[in-house]
């Protein structure tokens, strides 16, 4: 038998020590209860602070900042660049009432335009008109009333404003002379190169219709609107197949860029989905990706569909030459970690939204990783702003960023175990962790970034036409929506005009393949500039 002493939930002056004799198997029956109603406190515990951080998650995500910058906290010894006087500086009461006023200045200005929608605009620099741009000049008379008889003019005073002129369609009559010739013969002015040949396209709608589409994010049916207003009638299948003829005419330019990329050294990777309607299953979408591959060295995206998410989306960088993928993590380019002669990198950026995210959970272990990490980008803005060589690049890196990576590991490490299992900062740190190799081979070369922000910023095309467009009418559009979002990608990286360089290279192509001549590399957005 075993004895323990309870006291009685009583006031002070009616405490009594009362003594209860149990059983062993009594007394280990209510350990047992203890450690079940413990175990049971810790998981609605931890559901609490799941819903929690889910409840400040959908506010940040609703109300919040959708940048993920992020500075380091100002010195407090530092004085702060002030343009007011050093009395008013020193006087924290004179500067609030400053603040105060200048609020209430607002809120007057705001009423008055408000009321009367006559606020007075705040005069700025104004950058001047580009000289290169066409003029049309227009006089203003004098008034009828003014006698000019005897005057003598002193000058002008010019004013000039920007105009535009709606999109102009119109119809090109190519003619050619035939003629009977002494001998009988009947010849025919030759037929010129044409982009779409017997149809009514000419390269300039195709480069057109197809800027608006893929670089400008504007769906085939409200250009037919667009058109409609104008007195022009398209059928939607009319502008799909010139779409779809389009891409087939630049293919060959697309096949250069993926050759490009297979013998590249470095390339950024990274997927998205892109639903394409199903031909056999009227109504249903499938989820196919789009592969981005980004070439830093050369500014260029490359874009390739797939089925699936699976492995074979990486089967462009592994039948080529490439040597270094940075990733977001996935696991199917963990296969390059297993390949002799293969370098894998991580992005900092992802590890730095994963804690972003969890610092409604758990905000002091989430704010210190997020200090680092905005120390680690310090480091790479000193680059950008010193232009350093490679070698002092990697030297600063090693220096300075290197330590502090391998201080976060080691916390990492130590403070793992004392977060809660499955919540969103356990989650944070253990991605961290997991890729710490990944994560601190950017030190080593010169070349390599920090993070993968680059194809990100490439994939962003794609996803606002999503948005739009919906998805892929067939398997084959969105291949060729992946030939446009390439090239169409590399122009805008590469400061082409992409309508300009599809209405000429629509040409170019053709007359390639007549003189069968088949180095396209030249008409590659890239190459366009240094022609």
């Amino acid at each position: 038998m075993s004895t323990f002493t309870v006291s009685t939930n009583r006031p002070f002056f009616f405490m009594k020590e009362l003594t209860v004799t149990l059983s062993l198997e009594e007394y280990t029956h209510l350990l047992k209860e203890r450690d079940t109603l413990q175990d049971k406190v810790q998981a609605l515990s931890l559901e609490k602070d799941q819903f929690r951080w889910k409840f400040e998650n959908l506010l940040r995500r609703l109300w919040g900042k959708s940048s993920e910058k992020r500075k380091l906290p100002s010195d407090p010894n530092q004085l702060s660049i002030c343009f007011d006087s050093p009395q008013d500086v020193s006087n924290p009461v004179a500067e609030e009432d400053k603040v105060l006023e200048k609020a209430d200045k607002k809120e007057a200005i705001y009423r008055r335009f408000r009321k009367s929608f006559t606020r007075t605009i705040t005069p700025h620099a104004r950058k001047p008109i580009d000289p290169l741009l066409p003029r049309e000049e227009v006089t203003v008379p004098m008034p009828a009333d003014i006698n000019l008889e005897g005057a003598v003019r002193m000058g002008e005073e010019i004013t000039e404003q920007y105009a535009v002129r709606p999109a102009q369609v119109y119809v090109i009559r190519t003619i050619r002379p035939k003629y009977r010739l002494a001998d009988g013969r009947i010849v025919t002015a030759p037929m010129p190169v044409m982009a779409h040949p017997r149809s009514n396209a000419s390269e300039s709608i195709l480069a057109h219709i197809a800027t608006a589409k893929y670089a400008d994010h504007l769906p085939l049916n409200r250009q037919l609107e667009i058109f409609e207003r104008n007195n022009i009638h398209f059928s939607p299948s009319t502008l799909s197949n010139w779409m779809m003829a389009a891409a087939q005419r630049i293919e060959p330019i697309y096949n250069e860029v993926r050759e490009l990329v297979k013998n590249s050294y470095y390339v950024m990777a990274d997927e998205t989905p892109h639903p394409v309607l199903e031909s056999n299953r009227p109504g249903s979408l499938h989820r196919g990706y789009m592969w981005n591959f980004y070439l830093p060295e050369h500014k260029t995206p490359f874009f390739e569909y797939h089925h699936t998410r699976a492995e074979t989306g990486v089967d462009t960088l592994l039948s080529g030459s490439v040597k270094v993928v940075q990733s977001d993590g996935f696991v199917v380019y963990d296969k390059f970690d297993t390949l002799p002669g293969r370098l894998h990198l991580c992005c900092w950026a992802h590890v730095r939204r994963k804690f972003d995210q969890a610092r409604g959970c758990d905000p002091p272990r989430a704010e210190y990783a997020l200090e680092k990490i905005a120390t680690l980008y310090n480091i790479e803005k000193e680059i950008k702003e010193k232009e350093l060589t490679d070698e002092q690049i990697v030297a600063l890196r090693q220096e300075k960023a290197y330590p502090i990576i391998k201080q976060m590991e080691e916390w990492c490490k130590a403070e793992f175990t004392k977060t809660i299992p499955k919540s969103p900062i356990a989650d944070a740190m253990s991605y961290m962790y997991t890729r710490f190799e990944q994560l601190s081979g950017y030190v080593n070369q010169a070349r390599f970034q920090i993070d993968n922000n680059p194809v990100e910023r490439s994939i962003r095309p794609l996803t606002l036409n999503r948005k739009n467009v919906l998805f892929s009418g067939s398997h084959e559009a969105a291949h060729a929506a992946a030939i446009f979002f390439t090239l169409m990608g590399a122009c805008k990286e590469n400061g082409v005009n992409p309508q300009q360089w599809l209405q000429e290279v629509l040409i170019r192509v053709q007359k390639k393949e007549y003189e069968q001549k088949n180095d396209y590399s030249t008409l590659m957005p890239m190459n366009w500039r240094k022609r």
